[in-house]
């Protein structure tokens, strides 16, 4: 049952990461300040690396039982490792809180090796293993990350596409504010690099070609010769929690989720609307009880698609005004690759970096700005040393979805 108190705090008090950039925050903001990218060649099917992608190494099965290995999917032994990251983080250990009190809220974007596999499966042999719909089902990473520490407060899957992850934070924010929950791990993780998931965008003409010199270079965000994204995979948890819940306990607060504004373009399935992402904006903005003037850093959607970008820097005129290019704003798809149904989840950490640790990470490869995208993209270089109270977070989909989340101190 909520409680009668509304729109409690809603603060940041634990981070957990499993990503080709690395499985901290501090590793995080050593990639900012060297500007080192993780987009690295992806071989395709017939192995002549042709592609460029951010991708994990290693066996994601690696430490964990096998009898719960063969019934989970890749992306949701990925989850798993960040769970247990965020917990740990935000010193949470099971038994010690009220396990009703906690949901689990996570974003996902596309479907998994595993649908990919057994379509593939099912041309070659009449044989299905019985754990093959345990792996499909979209909400198992959800479920597992619940079942694996034991809470049992509301637990939701958000399938948005790219605004999956920032649906997923809005949600469980909304569920501590109205006193239905004290805490919940929210986040996002996508692992979209099957062959056929690479097919599928390459069809489509989004993917950007890979440089054999320098596969890093191929995400040029803003740039006059961008040519699309690249893709990458890992998972990306928060541990939000009620202000006061967390005073009470000693935790560490990374930051306040301030505020999120969700919207529908109502137009074009591919391309957002600049009306509908400054409406995702200024819902965010009056979510948080604050104007324009308040953010000091903006995290772009910045996929480095023709259209996206100058639709975005549109938007963002519209929404900043006159001090639209005194706000920097930077998008760190080039770090870590465009993470689809968690990308707002990675985008995120930007976000925290820049209030946390005063880093504002670079837009790398912005050597030629598109004269139309004419902004303060803070270009190859992180800035440091950098003090501002609210930070803002954008993310648009397929089907016309549009996201932006506010971060302050």
């Amino acid at each position: 049952m909520a409680s009668s108190e509304q729109h409690r705090r809603v603060v940041i008090t634990g981070v957990g990461l499993h990503t080709p950039m690395g499985d901290s925050l501090d590793d995080i903001e050593a990639r900012y300040r060297r500007g080192a990218s993780a987009v690295r060649y992806r071989p395709d099917s017939q192995g002549n690396g042709a592609r460029a992608a951010a991708f994990l190494d290693g066996d994601a099965a690696q430490g964990f039982p096998g009898a719960l290995a063969k019934m989970t999917d890749r992306s949701t032994l990925i989850a798993l490792r960040a769970s247990d990251a965020v917990m740990g983080d935000a010193a949470l250990r099971r038994g010690e809180y009220d396990a009703t009190r906690i949901g689990t809220f996570l974003g996902f974007g596309f479907p998994t090796e595993t649908n990919f596999a057994a379509s593939g499966e099912l041309l070659r042999t009449d044989h299905m293993s019985p754990m093959t719909l345990f792996k499909m089902l979209p909400n198992a990473a959800a479920g597992h990350v619940s079942m694996r520490h034991g809470l049992k407060g509301e637990c939701a899957t958000h399938l948005l596409a790219c605004c999956a992850a920032a649906a997923a934070l809005a949600h469980a924010m909304r569920s501590i504010r109205h006193g239905y929950l004290d805490m919940a791990i929210a986040g996002g993780v996508d692992t979209p690099l099957a062959e056929s998931s690479f097919r599928a965008w390459e069809a489509l003409q989004l993917l950007a070609s890979a440089d054999p010199e320098n596969p890093a270079a191929a995400c040029r965000p803003f740039s006059a010769d961008r040519r699309g994204f690249v893709l990458g995979e890992g998972a990306v948890l928060y541990l939000l929690e009620d202000e006061a819940h967390a005073r009470a306990r000693g935790a560490r607060i990374y930051a306040t989720l301030a505020g999120c504004g969700l919207s529908a373009s109502a137009g074009n399935a591919t391309l957002p609307s600049a009306s509908g992402v400054e409406a995702a904006m200024r819902g965010a903005l009056e979510d948080a009880g604050l104007g324009a003037d308040a953010i000091g850093y903006v995290n772009a959607e910045g996929s480095a698609t023709a259209r996206g970008d100058v639709i975005e820097t549109q938007a963002l005129h519209a929404t900043f005004g006159a001090r639209a290019r005194a706000v920097p704003v930077s998008s760190t798809k080039p770090f870590h690759g465009h993470l689809l149904g968690a990308s707002a989840a990675m985008d995120m950490l930007a976000a925290l970096v820049a209030l946390d640790r005063g880093v504002i990470a670079p837009t790398l490869n912005l050597d030629a700005p598109d004269p139309e995208c004419d902004l303060d993209y803070v270009p190859n270089a992180a800035r440091t040393d950098v003090r501002i109270d609210a930070a803002m977070v954008n993310t648009f989909g397929f089907g016309g979805c549009n996201a932006s989340v506010v971060l302050t101190h």
